[in-house]
This record gives structure tokens, sequence and C-alpha cells, in this order.
């Protein structure tokens, strides 16, 4: 396209993503609003942002990211999870928990690998998984 031309630029479209807030990336997924609520069983397979109210449990082989304005009284699992707002009830994640300096969870967590931020609230358990067994502990065992 020449600088001086009499056609009518070309503006992209907008795109169909939805942004938590200004300083996170823009959110590919399913996203539930802070004016809905949810009560029973969710699952799917593709990233969920969660910013309303859920009820029961969730199942998810994607990514969780549960946010600032979330209530969540659920059984948790997910590949990720990573919780900014409040979660009444135990998390399960095959990769990774991430509890955010907003954050405020009381259940216990298993996951291969758990951060906590400064600031967040967490009561329960961690379970990072057990070592395995070595030979000389099954050797004992067997006797």
């Amino acid at each position: 396209m020449a600088l001086f031309t009499k056609e009518t630029p070309v503006t992209p479209r907008p795109q169909s993503t939805v942004r938590a807030n200004d300083t996170q990336p823009p959110f590919e997924g399913t996203f539930l609003g802070p004016k809905s609520t949810i009560e029973g069983t969710v699952t799917g397979s593709e990233p969920m942002l969660i910013e309303g109210q859920v009820k029961g449990a969730i199942n998810l082989s994607g990514d969780l990211r549960i946010g600032t304005q979330a209530r969540v009284e659920a059984k948790v699992h997910a590949r990720n999870v990573m919780v900014e707002g409040r979660l009444n009830g135990d998390v399960t994640a095959d990769d990774r928990v991430e509890l955010i300096a907003s954050s405020t969870v009381d259940g216990n967590i298993k996951a291969p690998k758990i951060i906590v931020a400064e600031g967040a609230r967490f009561r329960g358990n961690v379970d990072m998984g057990s070592a395995k067994p070595s030979t000389h502990s099954e050797s004992a065992a067997k006797k």
C-alpha cells in the first residue's frame, strides 16, 4: 500500500479474547464471568478462567485459573491450577499449583510443584508426592 493513496486503510478486527485485568495477557479458552454461578460438575479439556462462583467439582485436562473475583467451593483437578481468588476445597494438579498473593485457599493441595506467593493465605495439607521406596526399604518390608 502506497503512502499517498485514496484507498481506505484496512483496520484489524478486535480479538475475541478476554483479559482478567490489564496486567495479564489475553486469555484464550473458557471464561466464566463474575456475575455467573455454576452448581454441579465442570469438565473440559481447554483452559478455563473463572471469575464467578462455582459449587461442586471441577475436572479439567487443561489449565485452570481462579481469578481475583472468583468464589469456588469445589473439589478441583486440572493440569495446572492458578488461584488468585477464594477456593474452598481440595486441589489436585498434574503439574503445578500456584497460589498468588491475593489468594485464599482452605483445603488440601496435591501436586508435584507448588508455589505459594508471599501474602497468599492457605490452610490445609500439602502433598508433593511420596518418594519411591528404595530397594533397602522394599527388602525390609518383605521380611
